[in-house]
């Protein structure tokens, strides 16, 4: 039976569950989204509806309805992924979910951006007791946030630098669009998660606490020194999409990223 019979009766969103649900899932697992069939459609498959939708030229609105599911049926039909632009290399669902989230910001003075403090209690233990304000340095809080909201696990802390290596992480051999690079900065660490590289020769960096906000910033590859790592529960990226060379041309003005305090 096509995806789209299955949601002839009843379209599918965010809180649904089902055996239709895991049907979906299943179906964008088959064209390269990076989904179990658990029957529940929570965040990640939220994030993989909007991300599919997009790339077939559709509505992004995370519904799986009657044109939503006839592309998927489509792209089922072809047996391959529908194509991304030719400056995107598969983009994993974290990416996807934080690239959403570009232009969140701290609060003016001393006030606290409301969003930004319910990721950390939405994220529990240390990191919802320790996180109080958003003058708080909140990189990692960002980095855990969209791991959590695919369904995968961060470090559970507040510390950029236990991207090093101290969650369920594998490490690569350079960069890939969709690697975690924490690094070192004056008084402590930063985490962006990689995009590209812009015309200049950085590489470019989606972060939090970024110049204060959610947004894509060039880092000098010199900073870059904590390893590329990667969620070992994802397949990681082919050789042929890994290292400085393969990394897809985000345009930037140059200047690097020097705030991230």
């Amino acid at each position: 039976m096509t995806i789209a019979a299955l949601v002839a009766a009843k379209p599918l969103r965010l809180g649904a569950q089902g055996d239709v649900v895991k049907q979906v899932q299943l179906a964008l697992r088959s064209i390269g989204y990076a989904l179990n069939g658990t029957g529940w459609f929570g965040p990640a498959t939220d994030t993989a509806v909007e991300a599919f939708q997009k790339r077939a030229g559709l509505t992004v609105d995370g519904e799986v309805g009657p044109l939503t599911a006839a592309a998927l049926d489509t792209a089922l039909a072809n047996k391959v992924p529908v194509p991304a632009p030719a400056t995107e290399i598969g983009r994993p669902l974290w990416l996807e979910a934080g690239i959403k989230l570009i232009g969140t910001k701290e609060g003016a003075g001393s006030k606290d951006n409301p969003v930004i403090i319910q990721w950390a209690k939405d994220e529990g233990g240390d990191i919802a007791a320790e996180y109080t304000h958003d003058s708080i340095p909140w990189c990692a809080l960002f980095a855990n946030h969209i791991l959590t909201k695919v369904g995968l696990k961060g470090t559970e802390t507040l510390w950029a630098l236990d991207f090093a290596g101290h969650w369920p992480a594998v490490k690569l051999a350079g960069p890939a669009v969709g690697a975690f690079a924490p690094m070192k900065r004056s008084g402590g660490g930063h985490i962006t998660v990689v995009v590209g590289k812009d015309q200049h020769g950085n590489v470019m960096g989606l972060g939090g606490n970024q110049s204060d906000a959610v947004n894509i910033e060039p880092f000098a590859t010199s900073r870059l020194n904590q390893g590329f790592w990667w969620p070992k529960d994802v397949a990681p990226p082919p050789a042929s999409q890994i290292g400085f060379s393969h990394l897809p041309i985000v345009r930037s003005d140059g200047r690097v990223s020097t705030n991230e305090a």
